[in-house]
């Protein structure tokens, strides 16, 4: 009995699918990288140059 192929196929088969359904699941409406709310922000300078 051949169970060697069979099991590598039914592992390649389910590897492709679980590839093809993380494709269609990330949502691409959203973008990746959204900035962190609660990073630090550098200060705003007021002060205009050459004053």
């Amino acid at each position: 009995m051949a169970f060697r192929p069979l099991i590598f196929g039914v592992l390649f088969i389910a590897v492709f699918v679980m590839i093809i359904l993380s494709l269609i699941w990330v949502d691409k409406s959203h973008p990746i990288r959204q900035p962190d709310p609660l990073a630090p922000t550098a200060p705003a300078n007021s002060a205009q140059p050459g004053q």
